[in-house]
This record gives C-alpha cells, structure tokens and sequence, in this order.
C-alpha cells in the first residue's frame, strides 16, 4: 500500500462545507417555484442576503434550467385574465387585471403585453412585481391597426433579464391592411429609446390572426389565416411569409413553437386518434422548406377513461405552448392539461372554463418579491 494505509482503514474525512455554502447547496435544491426561495429570503436578513445574490440566482436558475409555467393569460370571459397553474404562485401577490378593459397579446420573459379594448393603446406588465408601462401610440403610418383587424404584438428581451420592468425589452406588432387586405406591416418599439423604428411591410394573400407567436433566435413567427406564418427577422430587420402544407392546415388549432432542432416547429391534435403530432420545418438540400412529423404522443395514455369518451364529441386542440418550458397546452372542454415534452408529465388546470388561445407565464424567483410582500402586509 504506497499510501502507508493498511487495508483495513477508513479513508480520509472530507472537510465539512462552511455553514454558508452548505446552506446555499439546500437553496439551490428547492423547487424551481418563485415561492420557495421566496419563503427562505423572508427567515431573515442574512438569508435574504444569500438568496438575493446575484451569483446564486445565476446557478439557481442554471441548476433547474427550466423555468416553471406558473399559469397562463386567456381572453375568455369566465376565467380570469390571468389564470395560475401552481398553486404555489397563487399565494404570490400580483396585480388584478380585468377582461372588461384588457386583450392579451402575448407573454414572455416575465413580461405580458396587453391592448386597451377602448383605447387601443398597449401596455407592458411585469406578472411578478405588478410593474405597469404604457407604451407610446405608433407611427402615423400604423394608425390603421387599431381598427382590431389582423392585427398581433409580440414583446421580448434579453434572456435572464426579469426582475423589474426596467430591463431593457422590445414590443413588435404586426397588422394587414389595404384596400384588399393585401399588405401587411410590421414595427418595433425599443424600451431603450422609447420610440417605435421603421415600418416594414410584404404583400400577402393573408391576414395576421390572433393566435400565440413564438421566437426562435432572433425571428418572430405569427400564425397568419389559410396556412400561412409571418416572419419578422429582428436581427435583419426584414418580413417575410411562408406556408404550412394543406395536409397539417385541416388540424383543428395549430400553435407554433420551437423545433428540438431549433427550428421551427408546430403542434396539434388528430383528434381523431388523439395524438398530439409535433411537426418541424426543415431545409433540404436545394433549399425548399419541408414540414415532417417527427413525434406523435398517444394521449389515450394521459387522458382518464371518462375524457376519453368525452373527446368523442367535443373538439381537443393545442392552444398554447411555453417556450421556455417545453409544455404544450391542450383543452378539451371544459379543461386545460399541461404536456410537459421532456418529462412527459401531464397535469391538469384547476380552472375550469372555456378557452381560446391562451398566453402562458414561465418564471424564476425575482428579487421584487420580498419587497412587494413587505409593502402589501404595510397596508394591511
């Protein structure tokens, strides 16, 4: 034995971690729920301290690489505007938005945007901290978009930019118009500037629709009628269209989403079978665009015997999905499930209702909250 240990010996002790890092190592292992690191930062002010430190969130947040739906926006009336799918969320104060006032556009990086049914006018509102921004009107060129047809926004920023609104973010929107509706137009607005830039536009056959966008690098797709996507390239500032085959076009609810490759991808249901089909665009090799299923997920196998019946004879789409989470949203009246594409966990919403497209919220714990809870409890 060269280490001049017999064979009988315990190996050597390893030094205990100081109290400080131990504790971060329990921390970092709580569920990914704003909730919990919530709850620990509220023990006391040296927690606190080691919660709110900006290298542990760092490792926090790359530890759960995920972040959790904490719920999603709708535009039903009868659900809320905002309906919580963690119960943990639901305990996390927030501010109340009303259907009577508000349209909900989109949702992402903890951000929702919002349009003013009276008014028209579009506003950006962190979930977490109930931060509001009303955003200026757009140019005089866009001044038909208000009209409410074919017209949708999308609003962005920088990953792991989420604790208050202040982050810079941008807000595009996109309208058809013209005499024939055969124009459509596009325009960002920067948080950083506060102004909107130049208006773009491609003729199209189609209008923008109403449905959920997505982002996949720097490109915005929007579900446009008849088939067709818009794509605005942020990057190179330059708008686009392209189609979806008429074979995937007779699915009943079709939501746009990233592809595994990191392309562009699609989901929807074969109710029929009841499978959820995952489709993605690929490019062959003399540049044609391709759609093909590349995963079909039998729901018969998630789904209780008596929704099974039930799917006979009521409609089952796809109506939301989470970028950040991979979880695909599926109603069949009066329900909302939640697909989770890579544990494939399956849970339902406990607000029951009818639904449309909806706008799901991914979040991570922010730094407001603790501040916020403080503030509320005050005016109690």
């Amino acid at each position: 034995d060269l280490s001049g240990r017999s064979a009988g010996s315990p190996p050597p002790l390893t030094l205990p971690l100081p109290h400080d890092d131990l504790l971060l190592e329990i921390l970092l292992r709580l569920p990914p729920e704003p909730i919990y690191l919530l709850r620990a930062s509220l023990v006391s002010k040296h927690w606190r301290r080691l919660v709110h430190d900006a290298r542990f969130l760092r490792r926090f947040r790359a530890f759960h690489r995920a972040p959790p739906v904490l719920g999603f926006l709708n535009n039903q009336p009868g659900p809320p505007l905002f309906v919580p799918t963690s119960d943990a969320f639901a305990a996390v104060p927030s501010s109340t938005m009303s259907h009577d006032s508000w349209w909900a556009l989109d949702c992402r990086h903890g951000l929702a945007l919002l349009q003013n049914r009276n008014s028209g006018n579009l506003l950006v509102w962190h979930l977490m901290s109930g931060e509001q921004r009303c955003l200026p009107r757009p140019p005089p060129a866009l001044d038909e978009y208000d009209c409410g047809r074919g017209f949708n926004a999308a609003v962005l920023r920088a990953a792991g930019n989420e604790d208050r609104l202040d982050c810079p973010f941008l807000v595009a929107m996109t309208f058809t118009h013209g005499v024939d509706a055969d124009l459509t137009s596009a325009c960002v607005y920067s948080s950083e500037t506060g102004i909107w830039g130049d208006v773009i536009s491609v003729s199209t056959l189609e209008e923008v629709v109403s449905y959920p966008t997505t982002l996949i690098g720097n490109t915005l797709y929007w579900p446009m009628s008849a088939g067709c996507i818009l794509e605005l390239d942020l990057a190179k500032h330059n708008l686009d269209t392209s189609e979806v085959p008429n074979d995937i076009c007779y699915y009943d609810g079709i939501v746009l989403m990233p592809a595994e490759d990191g392309g562009l991808g699609l989901a929807a249901v074969d109710d029929l079978i009841l499978h959820v089909h995952l489709f993605s665009r690929v490019t062959t090799i003399d540049g044609t665009p391709v759609w093909t299923l590349h995963r079909a997920i039998d729901l018969n196998k998630f789904f209780a015997p008596n929704v099974v019946l039930r799917c006979k004879t009521v409609p089952v789409r796809t109506i939301g999905f989470a970028e950040d989470a991979d979880v695909v949203f599926i109603y069949v009246y009066d329900c909302v499930y939640m697909l989770h594409l890579k544990s494939m966990q399956f849970d339902e919403v406990s607000e029951k209702g009818i639904y449309g497209s909806i706008f799901p919220y991914t979040s991570f714990y922010t730094t407001v909250l603790p501040c916020l809870l403080s503030s509320r409890n005050d005016e109690m």
